[in-house]
This record gives C-alpha cells, sequence and structure tokens, in this order.
C-alpha cells in the first residue's frame, strides 16, 4: 500500500542541493517528521488489526516497525516470530490482510492494512506531515 504525496521527489531534489554538512540536518529534520507521520500510521494499523476479525492480524501487527526514511514509511511482517507456532510474520502478512481458508475469514478481502491506510490517508496525517516539510524547507530558504 502507499500513500502518494505530489511534488515530493522535487522536494528531495531541492534538499539534495544544500551543501553536506546543511544536507544531513534537513535530512534529519525531514526522517523526523517522517518518522512521527508513520507512527500515526502504526497506531491506526494496530487498532485496524484488532478490530478486523482476522484472529492473525494482531500477531502481524505486532511485527510493524517505522522505517527511518525521509518519506513516511513502515514495514509490516518479516521474519519476526509470531503466535503459538513461531511463523514469520511475512509468511502470515498475505493471508491476514486478503483471508482464505487458513485464515478464518473469507478470502478475497482487504481486512486492515488497506482500510488502515485509507483511513490514514483521509485523516489530515499526511496533512500534518507535508506542513511539516513545508516548515524544514521554509527554515532553509529553499522556498
Amino acid at each position: 500500500m502507499s500513500i502518494t504525496i505530489d511534488g515530493m521527489t522535487e522536494t528531495l531534489r531541492a534538499v539534495q542541493g544544500l551543501e553536506k554538512d546543511l544536507r544531513s540536518v534537513a535530512n534529519g529534520q525531514l526522517r523526523a517528521a517522517a518518522g512521527e507521520c508513520a507512527r500515526g500510521l502504526i497506531a491506526e494499523l494496530h487498532a485496524s488489526a484488532a478490530s478486523s476479525g482476522v484472529p492473525v492480524a494482531p500477531l502481524v501487527a505486532s511485527s510493524m516497525r517505522v522505517k527511518s526514511d525521509r518519506l513516511p514509511s513502515v514495514s509490516i511482517g518479516g521474519p519476526a516470530s509470531v503466535g503459538r507456532y513461531g511463523a514469520s510474520a511475512g509468511a502470515l502478512l498475505w493471508g491476514s490482510e486478503h483471508g482464505g481458508r487458513n485464515f478464518a475469514v473469507a478470502p478475497g478481502g482487504a481486512y486492515w492494512i488497506k482500510p488502515a491506510v485509507d483511513r490514514f490517508k483521509n485523516d489530515g496525517a499526511v496533512a500534518a506531515y507535508k506542513r511539516a516539510v513545508v516548515a524544514i524547507l521554509a527554515d532553509w530558504r529553499l522556498l
């Protein structure tokens, strides 16, 4: 799942135009703003997993991590062992989102990730990230 933010590629290129020492500070500020936004998404995903009706969704959700990036980014799944049988979160990810015979819900759905991402992008969190980016760029006189 992804959320498209128009103009971010150009914005990141503008930051690359700063001198090296300034660039690392500006990139750190962008990572902090993106991390704050991603933590909000993780909270939304945890709530969505808990209310999804898919028994393994909360287990898979426990594997989520904020990725350090200048754009909000979350990783879900991976090799982390979850559940009583120690299956990897990555092995359970597809079924926890799309259902199937072994996941106690009908196949073909979008049970917790897509609904959470859709709610998140419409609740103002993305706008808050954009405002933080604009403030950072203004501080560095790139706007």
